[in-house]
């Protein structure tokens, strides 16, 4: 699938668009902030700059060659966050989510995160995703719950965010 940053794709509330560079400064600033990054098992606290722009840097060439597809989510052309489908291989692929904390709690996670789904099944063609968040992470369990994944195992992994191995949940949709 090419890689047009034109791209919309549109919920009642948001715009998910393809990510570009020009994102990384307001994701820096939404990475900042300890509550959104310690829910992220690679993120860093604080973020790594460099590294954060190298990320956003090679976005296209994922979208370009199928492996991942990293959308912004914008709230009212703000950009608030990003979801994604990544490790893609096989008709499957794992979802992520995360938002800016001013945001929380008003129901766009799920909202970005459906959307996201129908874009991995519809147009990406993509048959089961898989999911994972910290077991202390309700929120992120019960909107993977609502949009009808099934919740596999618990495993243990090492957070960087919290410099500690934490038990994630592991979750699986087949659609």
């Amino acid at each position: 699938m090419d890689y047009d940053p034109s791209i919309r794709l549109l919920t009642d509330h948001l715009a998910l668009r393809p990510t570009t560079p020009n994102d990384i400064e307001r994701a820096l600033e939404i990475r900042s902030n300890h509550d959104v990054a310690r829910n992220l098992v690679s993120a860093t606290i604080p973020p790594d700059s460099e590294k954060m722009a190298n990320w956003f840097k090679g976005h296209a060439d994922e979208w370009r060659d199928g492996s991942a597809y990293r959308l912004a989510i914008t709230l009212e052309a703000r950009f608030i966050g990003v979801c994604d489908v990544f490790d893609i291989a096989d008709g499957q692929g794992e979802i992520g989510y995360w938002l800016d904390r001013a945001v929380w709690g008003r129901g766009f996670g799920q909202e970005a995160a459906t959307r996201l789904i129908r874009f991995a099944t519809e147009e990406v063609g993509l048959t089961a995703l898989r999911a994972g968040c910290a077991d202390d992470n309700a929120a992120s369990a019960a909107i993977l719950t609502r949009l009808g994944f099934n919740r596999l195992k618990d495993v243990r992994v090492f957070s960087q965010s919290r410099q500690a191995e934490i038990t994630q949940r592991r979750f699986h949709l087949t659609v």
